[in-house]
């Protein structure tokens, strides 16, 4: 379980049969087998030192998230798990991906937060809720606005600046994951 609320960007230091491994900004904060969202895909750390740790993405994994265009030294954002005693600065956030959607555009306004506005499939259209939560590439954002088949969000600097985000460019595709929430509340009514 995390909460969306980006710890580190981490660069791809090398990537081989689905392979990665990872900058590692936790230093010795870690263990084997815990489990590290990337772009909010949670991940199974197999090895790490003070440097790097790495872990393995399977087929589904790279099927289901941006993770097959990821370029070396390009970055990630990363969580680590919830404590149970830590406070819930975004909203609760499995690690599990719904889809992944295309960056349609990069608006930067006066003040300098940012709007960002992704495409999105009919089929998702029911989750796509304005002023729900939303999660794109493991950040926690609001979601400011929704046309025909786009939807939007703004950031703030801060969160351009400790995300990757900023660093998107048109036609990337970014992992989403939708309000958990919204969809158990989906999921019951459409079962009764």
């Amino acid at each position: 379980m995390f909460s969306g609320i980006i710890e580190h960007k981490a660069k791809i230091l090398d990537k081989k049969d689905g392979r990665f491994v990872i900058e590692n900004h936790f230093w010795n904060d870690l263990k084997i087998g815990q489990s590290i969202a990337h772009d909010w895909a949670c991940m199974t750390i197999e090895t790490f030192d003070s440097k790097t740790y790495s872990f393995f993405a399977m087929e589904e994994s790279l099927n289901k998230t941006n993770f097959w265009e990821k370029n070396i030294w390009e970055t990630f954002n990363v969580e680590r798990c919830l404590q149970v005693w830590d406070r819930i600065d975004g909203h609760f956030v499995s690690g599990h991906i719904d889809t992944t959607w295309k960056v349609q555009s990069m608006k930067k306004n006066e003040d300098d937060s940012m709007i960002l506005t992704v495409e999105y499939s009919k089929d998702f259209s029911d989750l796509v809720i304005p002023k729900w939560s939303i999660t794109l590439n493991g950040t926690s954002l609001t979601i400011t606005n929704r046309e025909l088949w786009l939807v939007s969000v703004w950031l703030i600097p801060l969160t351009q600046e400790i995300t990757n985000l900023w660093d998107l460019k048109i036609w990337d595709q970014i992992n989403i994951e939708f309000d958990m929430f919204w969809k158990y509340i989906q999921n019951f009514t459409q079962k009764s």
